[in-house]
């Protein structure tokens, strides 16, 4: 009884201190753990790598035309490109990479459709492992893009050039990501329009004069104008004009820029 009265001793209130920090720090890791699990930036599917709890700055839409094969300066103009891209480019940016061929008679499903995830300059090494966040980067983003873009490029010649087609698909079959802040819409192609929509060989940049508009407003849009030797007499300054101009009347037009052969 008297030891009772006494209360705790120095140690037993030591020992409680203790437990009860332990308990304290053990409940905030807990905490943390769940809040680090359920973070945004984990949200993230699979096999796109989108997130959807995440903004999203820009989608990067690219056309390729595989009518006819490019050359090796076009090939790495084209790559050199993309790595700009790439480089600029905000976390949970979206690359969608189209091709354009007969077989499709307009746009093809996409050859790749990825969102950036992060790299590991984008984490923190005291909560993530670099290495592993580096080689995922590298697994399931680079290298798909890069493979994306060795196929894309190993074209051959063929009779139809559906320009206009894979771009009215852009719009009708809804390929513009409608969470993207902005959306950048790269054509690579000769840009020698040839279906049944319209043909540049027998009616030059009349043509183009003729299709019909189609809804790109949301875009912007560039064109890397592969120049062809044996498509020099169509490939012509008022083609380029009639171009421009039609770009500019269904989207925001940025510029064309030619790239030789």
């Amino acid at each position: 009884m008297r030891r009772a009265r006494r209360g705790l001793s120095a140690e037993d209130r030591k020992g409680i201190i203790v437990l009860f920090a332990g308990l304290a720090l053990l409940s905030g890791l807990l905490v943390f753990a769940f809040f680090a699990v359920r973070a945004p930036e984990r949200n993230y599917d699979q096999v796109t790598l989108c997130n959807g709890s995440l903004p999203r700055s820009n989608h990067y839409l690219m056309v390729i035309d595989v009518s006819d094969a490019l050359s090796a300066h076009q090939q790495h103009f084209l790559r050199t490109h993309l790595a700009g891209l790439l480089e600029s480019a905000e976390v949970n940016d979206r690359f969608s990479i189209f091709v354009l061929d007969e077989r499709y008679h307009g746009l093809s499903e996409p050859v790749v459709d990825l969102c950036k995830p992060r790299s590991a300059d984008d984490v923190s090494a005291l909560t993530a492992n670099r290495q592993f966040v580096q080689a995922l980067y590298r697994e399931r983003f680079e290298q798909p893009l890069d493979k994306a873009i060795a196929a894309a490029v190993a074209g051959g010649e063929q009779p139809v050039s559906p320009i206009f087609e894979a771009l009215s698909d852009v719009a009708a079959l809804n390929r513009i990501d409608p969470t993207a802040q902005r959306v950048s819409l790269t054509i690579v192609s000769d840009m020698i329009q040839n279906s049944r929509a319209g043909s540049v060989f027998s009616s030059g940049a009349a043509a183009i004069d003729q299709l019909p508009l189609i809804d790109l407003r949301r875009a912007t849009t560039r064109v890397y104008w592969l120049d062809r030797e044996k498509y020099r007499k169509y490939q012509t300054d008022d083609l380029a004009a009639s171009w421009q101009d039609y770009l500019a009347s269904v989207s925001r037009f940025d510029l064309i820029q030619r790239v030789r052969n």
